[in-house]
């Protein structure tokens, strides 16, 4: 069976496309009350732009019961209408032992997410519960988007290479947790320099990378310091930039141009690379 690196990779070409689209229901700027009719809107008119769809679970969990019946039939209609795309369930869960076992049942085995973020805190026994299925995947928060990052993550620590930052070491570390070729590091496209650090580090993993378009992270440095030689294992996530595109009648219309304007983008850069696809 293919592993989730492979999967990912299939479900890029299938659409030659790096694009993630984020699922963050906000009934506030929603033009419609209905999450589940507002997300199939979404990922019926994106279904042929993307690679990859990233429900942000705490806009479902904070809707209550109703919010997570409305996952359960999001992930239903992605299977549907956008069936080569990968789903990451974004949860950020990061716990050990029987509770880490408990999160990875639920994220794989109940929800049916081909992936799933983790906060990686607790070291390698946060980690492991989520790897035993080589073709579902795991994203470690490595190096965040967020400017309040730099408080943890930046901070320099001992390693057998010296003195490191904490998401270099991270990131090193985690090349060796990979042995089933399922596990990636999220990585902020706010921060290329350090995207790059990590990219150097794993050089044979995928990175998802948030933090284009509402956050302000430079595409073109994104595209060439978060890919791989080729040009891939890497996938730019933007989820308020397409979502709310507008917030009219249109929507689903705006949703679909914006994501092929930020496709066509990104495939722009990979060819002057001379990486684009074949």
């Amino acid at each position: 069976m293919p592993s989730f690196t492979a999967r990912l990779q299939n479900a890029c070409a299938a659409n030659q496309s790096l694009v993630c689209v984020g699922l963050d229901p906000d009934p506030a700027r929603m033009p419609i009350d209905d999450v589940v009719e507002f997300n199939r809107a979404i990922v019926e008119s994106t279904a042929d732009q993307a690679c990859a769809y990233k429900p942000n679970l705490a806009f479902y969990e904070a809707l209550g019961m109703p919010g997570l019946r409305a996952l359960e039939s999001t992930v239903a209609l992605i299977r549907q209408s956008a069936p080569s795309a990968v789903i990451i369930g974004d949860a950020k869960r990061g716990d050990i032992g029987p509770s880490a076992e408990a999160y990875a049942k639920a994220m794989f085995q109940v929800w049916n997410f081909d992936a799933v973020t983790l906060n990686a805190w607790g070291g390698r026994d946060t980690v492991e519960p989520f790897l035993g299925d080589e073709q579902r995947g795991v994203f470690i928060w490595c190096r965040g988007s967020n400017p309040g990052s730099v408080d943890l993550q930046d901070l320099k620590i001992e390693s057998d290479s010296g003195k490191v930052p904490l998401y270099q070491h991270l990131a090193a570390e985690a090349q060796t947790w990979n042995a089933k070729d399922n596990l990636g590091l999220v990585v902020g496209a706010t921060f290329p320099e350090q995207l790059a650090q990590v990219r150097t580090l794993g050089a044979t993993m995928p990175l998802l990378i948030p933090g284009v378009g509402a956050q302000g992270g430079d595409l073109e440095a994104a595209i060439r310091n978060g890919t791989d030689a080729e040009g891939r294992l890497a996938i730019i996530n933007s989820s308020r930039g397409i979502i709310y595109a507008s917030t009219g009648p249109d929507f689903a219309e705006a949703a679909r141009r914006a994501a092929s304007d930020l496709r066509e983008a990104i495939n722009r850069v990979l060819d002057a690379e001379g990486k684009g696809w074949p």
